[in-house]
């Protein structure tokens, strides 16, 4: 039997807090199963999930649902959940773009990479040149910075879905675009926005069959089930801690393995709550989904997490990487800034 595995027993206070909270809500075999708590790096804790849609349910990450009222059958399809915690005076984040596609998996490299660090894809980018045909595929749908604030060549927002893109800043200068806004003092924002909205649905004449595709950027998936990536940011400098967050499907010709917008952001708000004793809640934005999600962490230049929808990594436009930096410092805040509207 799978038991909750803590490899480090000094987990910093708000992971053990967080570890305890999920024991005491749902005891028993059955989340003992189903999430694991390793101590990555000191102010590095990964939390990996993986359970029914009624676990999910009694652990307040999914509204419940007829199906996920009782107890699933032991063959009923899973999710998967995982976030990284990270202590804001330990980690530094910054974007990356450079000039092509990246692999996320390629290991840190200079003089830092002995430090832990992590990664995740960042947000939307022109793949496959769907939403220009005529500019190069790895740039950035929203205004991005590399470190400084320097402005780099970009795609413009959509429109339509302008009103849901925030810029999210670190304290190097560096900035990307991401859409929408999941959650918001602890409650769901975007699942209340989208709820019987026709904006965040593919329109009726779609059809993936003759060959119809949705631009980078543009919200039409909402509704539908897929992989999800999102980061969830202290809104003080002392209340907490980052979360990046991945939910890969465990199939993807299942739609019940993955995570509406809506679901998405029901859950997010639940992780920005954990600790709301010691502080405020958290805020959260949604990255790039899909192909895309990728989770990474090394330590001493070696691999210690490696959560991906693909096998094979895809390449992405832009990351978000945080590195460990030599002493404690002040927590370092990442600005959440709208863009639209």
């Amino acid at each position: 039997m799978k038991r909750i595995r803590v490899h480090n027993a000094s987990l910093p206070p708000a992971a053990a807090r967080a570890a305890e909270h999920w024991i005491a809500v749902v005891k028993g075999r059955q989340l003992r199963r189903s999430i694991h708590v390793t101590t990555l790096a000191p102010g590095m804790v990964a939390v990996h999930l993986q359970a029914s849609p009624a676990l999910l349910q009694r652990m307040g990450l999914q509204h419940a649902t007829t199906a996920a009222l009782a107890e699933d059958p032991p063959d009923a399809v899973t999710k998967r959940l995982a976030w990284m915690s990270l202590d804001p005076r330990r980690f530094s984040g910054h974007v990356v773009q450079g000039d092509a596609l990246l692999d996320p998996c390629v290991r840190p490299a200079g003089e830092a990479a002995a430090r832990p660090c992590a990664r995740i894809n960042g947000g939307y980018f022109n793949f496959r040149q769907r939403a220009c045909v005529d500019r190069p595929e790895h740039l950035s749908i929203g205004p991005l910075r590399t470190q400084g604030g320097t402005p780099q060549p970009t795609l413009p927002l959509p429109p339509a879905f302008a009103d849901d893109y925030h810029e999210l800043g670190f304290a190097d200068g560096s900035s990307l675009a991401c859409a929408p806004l999941l959650a918001e003092q602890g409650a769901p924002v975007f699942a209340a926005k989208a709820s019987g909205s026709p904006l965040y649905q593919l329109p009726r004449d779609f059809a993936f069959e003759r060959g119809d595709q949705v631009a980078p950027g543009v919200l039409w998936h909402a509704h539908d089930a897929n992989p999800r990536a999102a980061v969830s940011l202290p809104t003080t400098a002392d209340s907490g801690c980052i979360r990046l967050v991945a939910a890969p499907m465990t199939d993807r010709g299942c739609a019940d393995s993955g995570w509406t917008l809506a679901e998405f952001s029901g859950a997010l708000a639940r992780l920005d709550r954990l600790g709301g004793q010691h502080g405020p809640p958290n805020i959260s934005l949604n990255l790039d989904g899909g192909e895309s999600v990728a989770l990474l962490a090394w330590t001493e230049g070696r691999p210690v997490l490696d959560i991906r929808q693909t096998a094979q990594p895809r390449q992405v436009g832009n990351l978000i990487e945080f590195r460990a930096a030599a002493c404690l410092r002040s927590p370092e805040m990442v600005r959440c800034v709208k863009l639209g509207g």
